[in-house]
C-alpha cells in the first residue's frame, strides 16, 4: 500500500480535499458456488443458499464455473511493476458551502534517480472555480522504468471565498486568501519480468541469442511480443512461436500466445547472421571489444489487460 504524507503551511482545515485513486482495468469476479440439493437431500433452504452463493444472482446456478459475468475493481492499491504505466485520478473536491476559486492541481514524480514534473490530462481547465460539492479531476500517467521507491507529489492551490467584514458603516468584502497544500504518496516499483541473456558464436559468422524470461509478478502474464532489433549489418530470425515478433505478418494467433504464471520461466532464442551487402559497412564495436548485435524488446499483458514493455541494453558478442 502507498504511504501518504501531508505538508501544509497553515495548521487549520482546508476548504479543498484531495483524493488520489489508482486507475486499473477491471477483472472478472470470482464465485465459489455451494453444491445444489440432490434428490436425497431436497431442501428449499439449500437451493436458496446455492443460488445466493453466485456473484451474479440471475446467472444459471447449473454452471459451477469460478468466473462470473460481473466485473470487479482491485480491492487495494496493488503492486506497481517496471514496464507498466502507472495511472492515477487526482480529484480536488470543494468541501465548503461557498464557491472556491482558482483551484489548481500540479504533480511530480520522484524516482530513485530524478524528479520529473508530470503533465496532467483529463479536465482541460488549468484552474477552476468550484461550487459546493463540485470537483476538479486530473489524470496522471507515468511509465515506470526504475526499480525502487517512487513518490507521487501532488500540490493543490486555491483561493478561499472572500469574507464579509462589518466595519460599522456597512459590510465590506475582504479579499480571499490563497492557500496551498501538498501530499506525498509513496510506492515501490518492482520487476515484473526478468531477462537473462546468453550469446554464443556459430560457424559462418553466425550467432545464437538465448534469453530466459521469468515472471516475477504475483499474477499471470501473456507474452505479446519478443523481438530482436539488430544493428546495421545483422539480421535476426526468431526461433519462437509463430507471430512472436509482432511485426504484422498476419499469422498471429491469440491462442498461441504463451502464458506465464507467477515464477514461471520461458526460454526464447534468435539466430543472428551477418547480412550480405555489396556496400561496405563498419561494425558497431564497443570499447571492450564486444561486437554489438542489437537489443531485445518484450511486450506483455497482465491478467487485467494492462500492457507492459521492456527493452534490454545493447547486447553483443565478445570478439
Amino acid at each position: 500500500m502507498p504511504r501518504e504524507r501531508a505538508v501544509s503551511e497553515v495548521k487549520e482545515p482546508h476548504s479543498i480535499s484531495l483524493k488520489v485513486l489508482r486507475l486499473s482495468r477491471p477483472s472478472l469476479s470470482e464465485q465459489h458456488s455451494l453444491p445444489k440439493a440432490t434428490p436425497s437431500n431436497q431442501s428449499p433452504e439449500l437451493d436458496e443458499l446455492s443460488r445466493q452463493s453466485h456473484a451474479y444472482p440471475s446467472h444459471s446456478t447449473d454452471d459451477p464455473f469460478i468466473l462470473s459475468p460481473l466485473l470487479t475493481l482491485p480491492p487495494a492499491f496493488g503492486n506497481a511493476y517496471i514496464g507498466e504505466t502507472f495511472s492515477c485520478c487526482l480529484s480536488a473536491n470543494n468541501e465548503t458551502t461557498s464557491i472556491t476559486t482558482s483551484v489548481r492541481i500540479s504533480a511530480e514524480m520522484q524516482t530513485p534517480s530524478l524528479t520529473l514534473n508530470l503533465e496532467l490530462g483529463g479536465d482541460e481547465r488549468q484552474t477552476a472555480d468550484l461550487d459546493p460539492v463540485m470537483s476538479l479531476q486530473k489524470i496522471v500517467k507515468y511509465d515506470l522504468k526504475e526499480e525502487g521507491n517512487h513518490i507521487l507529489a501532488v500540490t493543490v492551490t486555491y483561493t478561499e471565498a472572500p469574507k464579509r467584514v462589518d466595519y460599522g458603516e456597512g459590510e465590506k468584502g475582504a479579499p480571499g486568501r490563497v492557500r496551498t497544500f501538498r501530499k506525498l504518496y509513496q510506492f515501490i516499483a518492482q520487476q515484473c519480468l526478468t531477462v537473462r541473456t546468453k550469446i554464443g558464436s556459430l560457424s559462418g559468422g553466425r550467432a545464437i541469442l538465448e534469453a530466459q524470461l521469468e515472471n516475477m509478478g504475483d499474477g499471470p502474464i501473456s507474452l505479446e511480443m519478443v523481438h530482436m532489433g539488430t544493428t546495421k549489418g545483422w539480421t535476426a530470425t526468431s526461433l519462437n512461436w509463430q507471430g512472436s515478433t509482432g511485426r504484422g505478418d498476419g499469422q498471429r494467433n491469440p491462442k498461441d500466445t504463451p502464458m506465464l504464471g507467477s515464477r514461471d520461466v520461458m526460454q526464447v532464442a534468435f539466430l543472428l547472421y551477418p547480412e550480405e551487402t555489396e556496400e561496405g559497412w563498419e561494425e558497431d564495436v564497443a570499447a571492450n571489444d564486444k561486437k554489438i548485435l542489437g537489443q531485445l524488446s518484450i511486450e506483455w499483458r497482465s491478467a487485467c489487460g494492462d500492457r507492459g514493455y521492456l527493452s534490454t541494453g545493447r547486447l553483443g558478442l565478445h570478439v
